[in-house]
């Protein structure tokens, strides 16, 4: 669906890739260029927006010293009271790291992939103040450390989303892009040069083209940043702390709805984050009802960790914690009926989150290729 890769098949793929193609901008492009062909324009301009983006990536961070351990790795964990070091009988932890490496000084650490839409030069920027208590890291780190692999830090990889649209051209412009066949470094074949002519806009690739240069060339620190995120052995047990607390509070509220047949507490404030409307929110208001024919039930809770085994409802992630900490009845719906719509279409702004990580999944496993054959 959409072009992703599922479950273990999907994994060899993808490995197949990484070990063809000979630099990793050339395998994230490799995930990208089919969808060029699609008849969804916005999702075609929303590719184009992940190519441009990922050449800039490649400019920015590719003469980077450290080596790749692991790719997109899956990795879980028993939940622990730190203070009776009793295992929850309940729930176990787990997650899916995006990049594991290790420095040249010999010190493992983990990358994390973030997109946003705010300012990331300014060192001091709200984002990266937020970032400072964000718990993915400390959940990883955790992790990692009851796997027996001990993690010095974590690198925030900070990757801003493009504020520049597909502009229209003046006829002066649009004559020399004809006249040359050229667009920003892009050699443009008759057959684009013709869908340019068309339309008198940029085209998908031509504003792909214009993207790259400019996160590039122009402005690639506007673009791509990357933050170390240091956790010192008492913070990770802090945070081992915090997750036995979640892990309680949140058996208690489902062992409380089972008791009382009653639903956990509803956050109004959350029915409309990020600009668009929860996907329960018709549930919630009465519009809708889990048994309409709407809903089916998901094979598992975690469609993000394929290896696991079972349903997930006794998984924690940090993405469950933080929709436990939005809102108790979203959460339930999700992650305890493990519901979602039949006709459920993904939003722009998921779809441009779910191509751009497959891409960098693709440049990070080709990459650890590319390191494995010159060792």
């Amino acid at each position: 669906h959409r072009g992703r890769f599922v479950g273990r098949e999907a994994e060899k793929e993808k490995e197949m890739i990484a070990e063809q193609l000979a630099t990793p901008y050339e395998a994230a492009l490799e995930v990208l260029l089919p969808w060029f062909r699609s008849s969804n324009t916005s999702e075609c301009l929303i590719v184009a927006k992940c190519a441009g983006l990922m050449s800039g990536y490649h400019a920015r961070w590719k003469d980077t010293d450290y080596r790749i351990d692991s790719v997109e790795r899956v990795i879980a964990s028993q939940v622990y009271n730190p203070a009776s070091n009793c295992k929850s009988r309940t729930f176990t932890a787990a997650g899916k790291i995006d990049v594991s490496c290790t420095d040249t000084l010999g010190r493992p650490f983990i990358i994390d992939h973030k997109t946003t839409s705010e300012d990331i030069t300014d060192p001091n920027a709200t984002y990266w103040r937020q970032l400072v208590i964000e718990g993915q890291a400390s959940h990883y780190m955790l992790l990692e450390w009851l796997n027996n692999r001990k993690v010095d830090y974590a690198i925030w990889d900070a990757i801003r989303k493009p504020g520049i649209s597909p502009k229209q051209l003046t006829k002066k412009e649009r004559e020399k892009v004809v006249f040359s066949g050229d667009y920003y470094e892009l050699a443009l074949n008759a057959d684009q040069i013709e869908e340019f002519n068309l339309s008198e806009r940029e085209t998908p690739i031509m504003y792909a083209a214009r993207l790259a240069h400019d996160c590039t060339i122009e402005r690639p620190e506007r673009y791509f940043q990357r933050r170390q995120v240091p956790r010192t052995d008492a913070e990770i047990l802090e945070y081992a702390k915090e997750l036995w607390q979640h892990a309680d509070v949140i058996r208690v509220t489902l062992w409380q709805t089972e008791r009382d047949k009653s639903l956990p507490v509803r956050n109004s404030g959350a029915c409309m984050m990020y600009g668009s409307p929860c996907q329960f929110l018709g549930i919630c208001s009465g519009y809708d009802s889990v048994d309409s024919g709407n809903w089916t039930n998901r094979a598992s809770v975690h469609p993000e960790l394929p290896v696991l085994e079972g349903d997930g409802r006794d998984v924690l992630t940090n993405s469950r914690i933080r929709s436990y900490q939005t809102c108790e009845r979203s959460h339930y719906y999700k992650y305890e009926l493990g519901i979602e719509r039949v006709d459920a279409e993904e939003r722009e702004s998921l779809f441009f989150g779910t191509m751009l990580h497959q891409a960098l999944e693709a440049y990070f496993l080709t990459l650890q290729h590319e390191q494995q054959r010159i060792n």
